[in-house]
């Protein structure tokens, strides 16, 4: 499991805030990448269309910013 929670928005940093999200991959998300399914985000599925990430766990300091994945 990834060892980040992230913070997610809709389409920009200031965007509306969607949930908190840890990957269950090996690796960080990154761009392109499809959220989990099992996440407990709202609505969804989510592509990833960018993101801010510090070395630091706090989600406040982690954001991923996303876009419908059928877009």
């Amino acid at each position: 499991m990834g060892r980040l929670t992230y913070a997610v928005r809709l389409r920009s940093l200031t965007g509306a805030l969607l949930g908190y999200y840890r990957h269950p991959g090996l690796e960080e998300p990154k761009r392109g990448t499809v959220l989990s399914r099992d996440s407990d985000l709202i609505g969804g599925p989510w592509r990833v269309s960018d993101y801010a990430q510090t070395d630091l766990s706090a989600p406040a300091k982690n954001v991923l910013i996303v876009e419908p994945a059928g877009s």
